[in-house]
């Protein structure tokens, strides 16, 4: 988009109160609580927290309450000989302790790295990137894999998910212990993956306004993070990117049936959308969009990500909006409203070098308001004014 047009979004949508001071209050508030992990009560105070908001900007709040049966890691490790690696198991994980021979695996793991490769009852290492951890393992149990190691591909370590029951155990290491892996295939391995199950209740928060009875667009983000990471910009970015967008919107007529939901359970498998989905299939029919935001708080990338449905990809397009198209990206809470047929748009500045880990602790709140300004744009052109 050319730099004046950019401005004018950006100057308009300030105009109208998206206030960066507040936003950093927000995001300082669900920071400070800790990790909102599933189930925990940070992650309960968080709700409350962001139901007291959207009651004080003028809405009706209400909590949508599930539960599912999620994988822990008691601790994980893989041995060669005299090394010892820390490891996380993948939620979704088998548990268990194995010893096998490793077989390094070149690429990703997708089917045609395993051409001409013998990895029947042998541990594989592959490493992070380009399909999902479950595709991963899937490809290796289709090959008579007992286990999977996947290499991070940055320095640190990742918690990782299936995002169901996985086919075999998995575990990731991090990518400046595993990268060592590879040469050392051949060589016999103790791996531990200490999976165990247990019950996660978890609730999604629903914000409207009282003169809407049904939504028109959904406007949401996930507010849960991972184990030990206090998820700034994943998800507290989004999170609280939403909550001012619902503030500034309140007195539109044009934006009545906007409705605001904070998922609950992402990280363990989108859980919290999935129940949605499942719970309101009538609402979720009626849906003209939905929107979700999830990590739009750090510049990871040179333009904004946008992904999803072609016709209001068009829309933006059409607009004067500079992005980068990310497709059909899966892995968040717009996927189950888009297997139900929901045109949806994923906002996502890209993976920044604190995902996932105890230093995930900063966004940055003009990046939030530069996401929500094209928010709002989509909003007007899909509802009018």
């Amino acid at each position: 988009m050319k730099r004046g047009l950019w401005l004018i979004l950006l100057l308009g949508f300030s105009a109208l109160s998206f206030a960066p001071e507040r936003a950093k209050a927000d995001l300082d508030y669900l920071v400070g609580i800790g990790p909102r992990v599933a189930g925990s009560p940070a992650a309960a105070q968080a709700a409350e927290y962001l139901a007291q908001q959207a009651r004080a900007a003028g809405y009706v709040t209400e909590f949508q309450s599930f539960s599912y049966t999620r994988s822990r890691d008691t601790g994980s490790s893989l041995s060669l000989g005299e090394s010892r690696l820390e490891a996380f198991a993948l939620s979704g994980s088998p548990g268990g302790s194995f010893e096998a021979v490793l077989q390094a695996v070149p690429g990703i793991g997708a089917a045609g790295d395993y051409d001409n490769l013998d990895v029947q009852g042998k541990i594989v290492v592959v490493r992070r990137g380009g399909i999902p951890f479950l595709e991963k393992a899937r490809q290796a149990a289709a090959r008579g894999a007992l286990a999977i190691v996947v290499v991070n591909n940055e320095p640190g370590g990742v918690r990782g998910t299936y995002g169901a029951t996985g086919p075999i155990p998995g575990v990731t290491v991090a990518g400046r212990d595993g990268e060592g892996l590879f040469a050392r295939s051949g060589e016999r391995v103790r791996l531990v993956v200490g999976s165990v199950l247990e019950q996660a209740q978890a609730r999604n928060v629903i914000a409207r306004r009282a003169d809407s009875q049904a939504p028109g667009v959904v406007v949401g983000g996930h507010y849960d993070s991972v184990p030990g990471a206090p998820g700034a910009n994943d998800n507290a970015s989004g999170t609280v990117t939403a909550l001012e967008l619902a503030r500034t919107l309140r007195s539109e007529s044009w934006a009545r049936d906007v409705w605001f939901v904070w998922f609950d359970g992402e990280e363990d498998g989108l859980w919290g959308s999935r129940n949605f989905v499942q719970a309101y299939p009538e609402w979720v029919r009626g849906l003209r969009a939905m929107i979700n935001l999830d990590m739009v708080g750090v510049r990871a990338s040179s333009a904004l990500g946008i992904g999803g449905n072609p016709a209001l990809l068009e829309l933006l397009e059409r607009s004067g909006v500079q992005f980068n198209d990310i497709g059909n990206s899966g892995g968040s809470d717009h996927t189950p409203f888009a297997q139900a047929g929901v045109p949806v748009l994923f906002f996502h500045w890209g993976i920044d070098p604190n995902y996932h880990q105890p230093t995930d602790t900063v966004a940055d709140p003009q990046v939030m308001a530069e996401t929500a300004g094209v928010v709002r744009l989509v909003l007007e052109r899909i509802l009018g004014r």
